[in-house]
């Protein structure tokens, strides 16, 4: 593996995939604001074969692999080409468009640790009251990192680190609630145009039944709907009845679209 130090090298590497091909596959969605951002951290390496790009990312004692590749078979390669390790990775697609991508993961250790859904609400917000949830100040980021830190299953759901969730805090997307003086619940979001997107809403486990939540959701709700926004997403874990029910409760549905979390532990291989 190499580490990657910059966008240029990154550009220079993926260039040297065929990528106009009916069998291109890849998982790389993220800006390339993020990408510089986790170069700037150290935190990127990159395994690369001759038709095959993955990129690694550093996560508290694993890496998440992004892929970039000309087809499966290539795919299939370079995931055989992995050091010994703990690795993750997250598959997106509707239900059978995953499953050669999956199974390419499959022949060289890796496993379904979970699978998320996507979950939508279309139109109008309608009138909404503030639910008394504050914007946290920066300064209370690294206690909500904490709180995340207990209640996530880190592979399926990342904690994000401490100075990205001061910069979300300063621009006013990071919701608290405290009870008694402790953080008691968190709400992460994101508004671009017309479509909100929920990252996080987590209640710690002793403030459940309190109306944490609620007070986070209809803060949550208000700002959208401030704004005139038209389309709400966010992604759970599917077979977490009781979260998806919440989530139908205000308004949200399945949209169809999946997340698959294969993981491959150390020491696993084929």
């Amino acid at each position: 593996m190499e580490l990657l130090r910059d966008w240029d090298a990154w550009q220079r590497r993926i260039g040297a995939v065929p990528r106009a091909t009916a069998t291109y596959t890849t998982n790389l969605y993220a800006p390339r604001d993020q990408i510089e951002d986790w170069c700037a951290a150290g935190r990127l390496h990159t395994l690369s074969t001759e038709r095959a790009v993955l990129l690694l990312r550093a996560d508290r004692g694993f890496h998440r692999i992004h892929h970039v590749a000309r087809d499966l078979p290539a795919l299939a390669d370079a995931l055989g080409a992995l050091p010994a390790g703990t690795y993750t990775s997250d598959l997106v697609g509707q239900g059978g468009q995953l499953e050669d991508v999956c199974a390419a993961y499959s022949a060289n250790g890796f496993a379904v640790h979970t699978v998320l859904q996507r979950m939508t609400r279309v139109g109008g917000l309608g009138a909404d009251h503030d639910g008394e949830a504050t914007v946290a100040a920066p300064g209370e980021a690294a206690e909500v990192v904490v709180l995340l830190e207990r209640l996530l299953d880190r592979f399926a759901e990342p904690v994000p680190e401490v100075a990205a969730l001061q910069r979300e805090a300063h621009d006013g997307r990071l919701l608290i609630v405290r009870r008694d003086g402790v953080i008691a619940g968190m709400l992460l979001y994101e508004i671009k145009g017309r479509m909100a997107h929920l990252r996080l809403w987590h209640v710690d486990d002793n403030a459940r039944g309190l109306g944490v939540g609620r007070r986070l959701m209809r803060s949550f709700l208000a700002r959208c709907a401030q704004v005139q926004v038209q389309r709400l997403v966010l992604w759970v874990i599917g077979d977490n009845a009781r979260s998806v029910a919440i989530y139908r409760h205000y308004g949200f549905v399945p949209d169809g679209l999946l997340d698959r979390i294969m993981i491959r532990h150390e020491g696993a291989h084929r």
